[in-house]
């Protein structure tokens, strides 16, 4: 039995990243069978057969689904996703789980209360770099961990483009921590704990945002943990030439990993180096909407199963952990910068 979906939102990463993704050979037990946007133009992107609704309540309301899969902003998801959930839908919402911590907390005391099937898209979880970290961590080779760091430093779109507007808005609500939020979500997916202290400072390239499009964030997990996040949409934004950083470093008492990415370049290199072993891996490229598709079987196999199935998929409470961690830091970066 396939899970039945509708699909809300088809802007930008809508169409080229979730769409797609029901396509993929690894989006086993899924079926898409209704879309919805505001704009009619979208709607008519969409050549598939399935149901086309211009309102995201008609579709929850009247469509043929069994879940819904929210790719708005994070600032309008909070109210489709309590739609969908009082209307006993699953559902899967797109990072940032909402635009602020207060309603990212609403959305998962509700999930809790109701006991509904829900995950937010932290896709990252799905990489082969997660893969390798947890082995290498499973297999104790790191001692005990005491620090994770990463860079993940890009230009989103450049600020000349088509798409400037769309960078523009991502920026306007959650800065450099659109993309950079993945990272708050994998250092608890690896390492555990909640946040228990969050501090930043912001960069903003002479844009007129108010969260910093370029940010340094440091934060503690209540595991002791330290947690270091340069996260950028402004990196190379203003030029031509694009690069893209995405690294990682993780410190134990008895070993440390380095996982290098230089997309410019296609390459990404994973190294242990502990007491124990020494090991280096090389990384293929990988893309949206096949990370998505793994989300989508995962999602449908505990659909189907019963939701003590494994899976890795990021829960509300996750989302809510990452949420309250961007807003701490962007908080703490405008205080920083004197801009309150």
């Amino acid at each position: 039995m396939e899970m039945r979906f509708g699909l809300i939102g088809l802007g930008h990463h809508g169409k080229h990243g979730v769409l797609p993704a029901f396509d993929e050979p690894d989006a086993k037990g899924v079926k898409l069978t209704a879309v919805c946007d505001v704009c009619q133009e979208n709607l008519d992107y969409v050549t598939r057969p399935v149901e086309k609704y211009l309102s995201a309540e008609e579709m929850i309301a009247k469509a043929p689904i069994d879940a819904v899969y929210v790719a708005v902003g994070c600032d309008r998801a909070c109210g489709i996703v309590m739609t969908a959930l009082k209307a006993g839908k699953a559902v899967i919402c797109e990072k940032p789980l909402a635009a602020t911590a207060a309603d990212a907390r609403k959305i998962a005391d509700e999930v809790k209360a109701r006991g509904s099937l829900f995950a937010v898209n932290f896709e990252t979880r799905y990489g082969k770099r997660m893969e390798i970290l947890k082995k290498w961590i499973e297999g104790g080779y790191f001692g005990k961990i005491h620090a994770i760091q990463f860079d993940n430093l890009w230009d989103c779109h450049k600020t000349f483009t088509p798409t400037a507007a769309r960078r523009a808005h991502l920026l306007s609500l959650t800065g450099g921590l659109d993309c950079g939020i993945h990272e708050l979500d994998q250092a608890r997916y690896l390492l555990g704990g909640s946040w228990k202290k969050v501090r930043a400072m912001g960069a903003w390239f002479e844009e007129p945002f108010t969260p910093p499009p370029h940010i340094c964030v440091v934060g503690m997990l209540d595991n002791d943990v330290m947690i270091s996040l340069n996260a950028s949409l402004a990196f190379t934004a203003n030029i031509e030439p694009r690069e893209f950083v995405d690294n990682l470093y993780l410190a134990g008492t008895e070993g440390v990993a380095i996982i290098q990415g230089l997309f410019s370049m296609g390459e990404t290199t994973a190294r242990l180096t502990s007491r124990t072993k020494c090991e280096t891996i090389s990384i293929p490229a990988n893309g949206h909407s096949s990370d998505i598709a793994l989300l989508l079987a995962e999602f449908a196999n505990v659909w189907k199963n019963g939701p003590e199935t494994p899976h890795k998929f990021a829960s509300a409470e996750d989302g809510y952990q990452a949420q309250l961690a961007t807003e701490l830091a962007i908080q703490d970066a405008i205080e920083n910068a004197g801009r309150k």
